[in-house]
């Protein structure tokens, strides 16, 4: 692609999101940040600023069907393109839970939509225009989570949940790369591990209050021994929306130290 791009990252003001912003925006690429949490947003609005790609934000609520078609509609209405989406917003919910009689339906409703069903509803928006222009790069983000993890929960709050959310995830990345390959887009999952990012982040705030113990048993089972950082996830969002990345389509990547 010769023309300059669009990118819409949901879940941009977190630390992957952000990270990934970065390294597009410095790639000239034009980016949307969409997130439910204003201030973190205008933050990273502010932050990102100045570089070749222009970088805008929007608040959206990413499970509402029609805030993600009235944030799709807009950019197209602006820029009449959407080249790459990259579906970052998740989490495990606020409520930790353990066993499955723990989990309330409104907690499982909640993970399940914020993670699987955002995705379905941003690429199902996007899809109309990448298809018409027979191109796009989409990346959905899963977690080593969805093959399951031993022990109590620790970073990750209602695990069962989000375990089964982002297994779905690469069920359904796999079957979409397969209907929409003909069509020139490309659609994959990354599966990061323990990725901390700067202090007063979600995860890395649920890590850092985490007996001694406990921070030692989770590093304990990556061999590269140490967590990964947003931008190690991020270079590979760079490298699957790339031209470089036009025959890799439907794979599942770990991004774990050797965790799987």
């Amino acid at each position: 692609m010769t023309e300059k791009q669009l990118a819409i990252v949901t879940g941009g003001a977190g630390g992957i999101g952000f990270a990934t912003a970065a390294r597009l925006t410095a790639r000239n690429v034009d980016v949307l940040i969409v997130d439910r949490d204003s201030d973190a947003l205008e933050t990273a609005g502010r932050k990102l600023a100045g570089g070749p790609g222009e970088i805008m934000t929007q608040l959206v609520d990413v499970t509402r069907p029609a805030d993600v078609t009235a944030c799709v509609d807009a950019v197209l209405a602006k820029f009449g393109r959407i080249d790459i989406l990259v579906n970052i917003a998740g989490g495990a919910g606020p409520r930790k839970a353990y066993q499955i009689d723990d989990i309330d339906i409104d907690v499982w409703d909640h993970v399940i939509e914020l993670n699987l069903k955002s995705t379905f509803l941003f690429c199902r928006a996007v899809m109309p225009t990448m298809r018409e222009r027979n191109y796009g790069r989409i990346v959905n983000l899963s977690s080593v989570i969805a093959y399951g993890e031993k022990g109590v929960p620790t970073t990750v709050t209602a695990r069962l949940p989000y375990a089964t959310a982002k297994a779905a995830l690469i069920g359904f990345t796999a079957q979409l790369a397969k209907d929409v390959a003909a069509h020139g887009i490309t659609v994959n999952t990354l599966s990061p591990g323990l990725i901390l990012g700067d202090p007063g982040t979600r995860i890395r705030d649920r890590f850092d209050t985490l007996p001694e113990t406990e921070r030692a048993r989770m590093l304990a089972a990556y061999p590269i021994a140490r967590p990964g950082s947003p931008d190690e996830v991020a270079a590979a969002i760079e490298f699957l929306v790339s031209e470089a990345a036009s025959y890799v389509s439907g794979v599942d990547l770990p991004i774990d130290g050797a965790y799987s």
